[in-house]
């Protein structure tokens, strides 16, 4: 007899969401990560006091996987102001979201982000957004955000200096090739819900998905070299047998027939201390200069105090690509990007730490928002999970463990 009803390959949100959905099943279930933690790409660390998430990662809070499986109060969560703070060297634009802060009205009128019609236009989006289904976003046809947005009558202006910084930030790719079926869905949860901070970060996603395991057992800083019917084979060479397996990773590498179907958006991510906060409250900074580096800037400490020590401010900067220099030489970069709009403030800045994060994003050609369960299964007894099979997002990748937990226990009734 197999020494586990089913082992989990990736202690992500997608594995870790697997977990509980088969532990409600009374199945025996060991969840294997070659990290020394829980989490995947859901990952924070602490230097010096700072609280350093591994890319820039907010918490949406109207995702409906976040409303099932989180309790956001336990995570003492903060939420950014909704809106943005837009600069192109020492020219700045804030746009507020007028839903939220009817006070905004007259001054967005006149905002020069876009034509008077871009924001009429903005207005229906967000209520037809709203209106919609989640399943009738995703039913709609597939075409580019870039070309949907164009369709819809948008102008130049208010693509360059808005859309493209803010979702291009969020899909990590600046065309907006990614599909409209993605944006409308981020364009409604945003509309919808907040964005959030956890008090210990990123991290604490999969922290608080763990401790709802009781009987799950864990192997971490453990790599998986292979699979075959029945078992898992480790680096190492040991062998684990179980009934059945989820890959809820990166399959390529251990399932060689998936070798070379999956690639990544990449983003790179540069952390500073200050000791004060120069930028807009609690809105995230955006860049719409043409040939800058500098994606977009948040002040995290002033959203979420916890990620700075007492006096001090942290700053995420993320970059729209790897400039590829020394750490030295990017901050001069960043700073010397930074001087027209802050001033002299750039000399109390501090680089604290960049991350290069390989496989932020997968790319995904066709986005869904869910499939059939069953087609969680590629062979016999083995099943996938992960973000990459429906769309790129957290909520895809709890769902995505849903779905094979699913398809595992179906199977696990009938044998």
């Amino acid at each position: 007899m197999a020494k586990y009803d089913a082992i989990i390959v990736g202690a992500g949100a997608a594995g870790l969401v697997a977990a509980k959905e088969l532990e409600s099943y009374k199945l025996k279930t060991l969840i294997i990560d070659a990290a020394p933690q829980v989490g995947g790409r859901l990952h924070s660390e602490e230097v010096d006091g700072f609280r350093l998430d591994h890319g820039f990662q907010v918490l949406l809070s109207a995702y409906p996987m976040v409303k099932k499986h989180l309790d956001l109060k336990a995570l003492q969560t903060k939420a950014f102001s909704p809106g943005a703070f837009l600069f192109s060297g020492a020219k700045t634009i804030t746009v507020q979201d007028v839903n939220r802060n009817p006070a905004a009205l007259f001054s967005m009128v006149f905002s020069s982000v876009g034509s008077i019609f871009d924001k009429l236009k903005m207005a229906r989006l967000r209520k037809e957004a709203l209106e919609q289904s989640v399943e009738e976003i995703f039913d709609r046809k597939d075409e580019s955000t870039l070309q949907f947005l164009k369709d819809y009558g948008f102008s130049a202006k208010i693509i360059n200096r808005f859309f493209k910084p803010f979702f291009g930030g969020i899909f990590l790719e600046f065309d907006l090739n990614t599909s409209a079926r993605q944006f409308l869905f981020i364009f409604k949860m945003f509309s919808e819900g907040d964005a959030l901070l956890p008090a210990k970060g990123i991290a604490a996603v999969a922290q608080q998905l763990k401790s709802q395991l009781k009987s799950t057992e864990f192997r971490l800083n453990t790599p998986v070299k292979g699979l075959q019917t029945g078992k898992v084979i480790l680096d190492e060479g040991e062998e684990i047998e179980a009934q059945q397996i989820i890959v809820a990773t990166d399959p390529q590498r251990i399932l060689p027939q998936l070798e070379d179907t999956l690639d990544w958006n990449r983003t790179m991510q540069v952390y500073f201390e200050a000791p004060s906060n120069v930028f807009s409250k609690k809105l995230i900074s955006l860049s719409f200069a043409k040939n800058g580096l500098i994606n977009n800037i948040a002040c995290l400490s002033a959203v979420q105090p916890t990620y700075a020590p007492a006096g001090k401010h942290l700053y995420s900067v993320s970059l729209k690509k790897d400039p590829g220099m020394s750490e030295n030489k990017l901050e001069e970069a960043i700073m010397l990007e930074l001087k027209p709009l802050i001033g002299n403030a750039t000399k109390d800045w501090k680089l604290i730490r960049s991350y290069k994060v390989q496989k932020a994003l997968p790319q995904v050609d066709q986005v869904v928002y869910e499939r059939p369960f069953e087609e969680s299964r590629v062979m016999d007894g083995v099943y996938l999970a992960g973000d990459f099979l429906l769309n790129p997002s957290l909520n895809a990748a709890m769902l995505s463990g849903e779905l094979a937990a699913k398809a595992l226990i179906l199977n696990h009734q009938q044998a």
